[in-house]
């Protein structure tokens, strides 16, 4: 074995392992003031969105840049989302108590809402940081990528539900886990993107200055 190669890949795969550490750091800090969850969330898939193009700008100057570009836009996105959330958990709850036939309809029409919801969520900010949308735009292209790219969607949710598993085990790996499952779901969200603009023959991509 060639010992300068093995070194040179261990060195590569602990600078990346760095990267996402710093990453999810940055992550946390910014989120920490709650109403500011949005746009620290658009900065950690702007970054990893940068990665998988292959740009090497600073890691901090980068994440600061989005979280600048999309602090308006995620402050209103959130209130919104974080109200719609709010409110289709609340109809759930009512939901569950009730009685009778009208449990029977309502119930089932309350949990595809609810499902909804939960497929346009993992397409709201790689959509809000590769193309150039309003808020209403980023819902909009969400939702219709959420149900015409089912697999992604349900790659997506999959890998949301095994961090939530793996941080209520070990909560520590909060501390990693969260920049490396934006990564993958970003890679996978991008070729659902790659699919639809080959097929209209547009790009709409955002350019890191």
């Amino acid at each position: 074995m060639n010992i300068f190669n093995f070194d040179s890949r261990t060195y590569r795969f602990l600078e990346k392992i760095t990267d996402f550490l710093l990453l999810n750091m940055l992550w946390i800090i910014f989120c920490l003031p709650v109403f500011t969850i949005f746009p620290a969330t658009a900065a950690m898939f702007g970054v990893v969105r940068s990665w998988l193009r292959k740009e090497e700008p600073s890691l901090t100057r980068l994440f600061f840049k989005f979280f600048k570009d999309h602090f308006k836009q995620g402050i209103i996105l959130g209130m919104i989302w974080t109200l719609l959330g709010v409110l289709i958990s609340f109809n759930l709850f009512v939901g569950l108590q009730m009685e009778g036939s009208l449990k029977n309809v309502l119930l089932p029409a309350l949990m595809v809402i609810g499902a909804l919801f939960l497929f346009t969520s993992i397409y709201l900010f790689p959509i809000m940081v590769n193309y150039n949308n309003n808020w209403i735009g980023i819902i909009k292209n969400s939702f219709l990528f959420s149900i015409s790219h089912p697999i992604t969607t349900i790659l997506g949710i999959v890998m949301l539900t095994i961090v939530v598993l793996a941080t209520s085990v070990i909560p520590l790996s909060f501390l990693v886990l969260s920049s490396i499952v934006a990564y993958f779901i970003y890679y996978l969200c991008s070729k659902s993107f790659r699919k639809v603009e080959r097929q209209k023959n547009i790009s709409f991509k955002k350019e890191v200055s």
